[in-house]
């Protein structure tokens, strides 16, 4: 893979080219870098030399090709993001021609954000922007998204055999408060949409029930890369086949992972832990499918078109129209381990109740 990033060489490309950037320390040596251009997040770097756990745009690695990536003003710049659903009714002006139509607002991303920092282990993103509304309302719609990034403590700290369980094992972990509010009433929804962009070559997991209700949004997802298990879906990140599946809220709980091996025996898993909500009206739409929505988690697979990446992603609560509310506060934790391998996947079933 020729997009193993490590911290000193992104932050490099970033004081280059005079772009503002932010530091949280985690604990071990780990760090986190936040920009302000896309509002991301990106890491977690677990020492000096090791690359980002996260996928990053290769781009990064000369300094010229940074600037020509910076120049075509293109919105992948790998890590962890925020977005604004529905997809559908902001990024698209037709339906009918998803992709000819498509087009990423730069109110969007990368956005106006500013980054400030709060407090010795926080920071803010937030911006105003605008965007316009199509296919489900139409219309503008001016919203304010203000993002709190700070870590957060082990989820397992409190369980009696916690010594034993992380033995060999590093964590980190952070949580972002996540508001959004809109500047007045009208007939368009609006929700956050986290995605997270991961290196390629492990597994994701998504505790759930029997028979949990899917849909593709592009090419059929075959048993190749998806598996539906009684108590969970295991799906391969590969990098280089386009699917992207929807997965309903009431059959879902909220929390999902990505298993994958390093060298010398060693692993790493991601957790996703955010609040699903079946009662949530969950605004995003299947483009061939009107009114077909109430998805809480999409899992996109990459060709290698765009940098050959995995996706794992969540949506917060809608505001506005029929919800009754002009403005969201989410909680989004994300848990990071790291080390032996075997250690490691007993994390993962105590914490996903899956064997990877």
């Amino acid at each position: 893979m020729d997009n193993q990033i490590d911290f000193q060489t992104l932050i490099s490309r970033f004081e280059e080219n005079s772009m503002p950037y932010g530091v949280l320390p985690l604990k071990d040596g780990a760090r986190l870098v936040i920009s302000q251009r896309g509002g991301r997040i990106f890491g977690p770097f677990l020492d000096e030399d090791r690359p980002s756990l996260f996928w990053v745009n290769k781009a990064f690695a000369q300094p010229g090709d940074f600037k020509d990536f910076l120049a075509s003003g293109h919105w992948n710049l790998g890590g962890d993001r925020i977005w604004i659903a529905p997809e559908i009714q902001y990024n698209t002006r037709d339906r009918s021609n998803f992709f000819g139509a498509f087009h990423l607002p730069e109110a969007m991303d990368p956005g106006n954000y500013q980054l400030e920092q709060t407090q010795a282990s926080q920071w803010r993103l937030s911006m105003d922007l605008t965007l316009e509304a199509f296919n489900l309302a139409s219309g503008k719609k001016d919203l304010h998204l203000e993002r709190l990034i700070q870590p957060v403590e082990d989820p397992l700290r409190n369980l009696k055999n916690y010594r034993e369980l992380v033995d060999q094992v590093k964590f980190n972990g952070i949580e972002q408060v996540v508001t959004l509010q809109e500047s007045r009433q009208d007939a368009i929804v609006s929700e956050t949409w986290s995605l997270i962009q991961l290196n390629p070559g492990g597994r994701l997991g998504i505790p759930a029930t029997p028979q949990v209700e899917y849909h593709d949004y592009y090419l059929p997802i075959n048993d190749q890369y998806m598996t539906i298990h009684p108590h969970y879906i295991s799906l391969k990140a590969t990098g280089d086949r386009t699917y992207k599946v929807g997965f309903k809220s009431p059959q879902v709980f909220g929390r999902i992972g990505y298993f994958n091996e390093l060298e010398g025996g060693q692993a790493y898993l991601v957790v996703r832990n955010f609040f699903n909500n079946p009662s949530g009206a969950y605004t995003e739409e299947i483009d061939r499918i009107p009114g077909m929505k109430g998805f809480s988690i999409h899992v996109y697979n990459d060709d290698g078109g765009l940098g050959g990446f995995t996706e794992l992603e969540c949506n917060q609560q809608a505001i506005g129209s029929y919800t009754g509310r002009s403005k969201s506060v989410d909680q989004l934790v994300l848990w990071i381990y790291a080390g032996a391998s075997e250690k490691v996947k007993a994390i993962a079933l105590t914490l996903l109740g899956i064997e990877f």
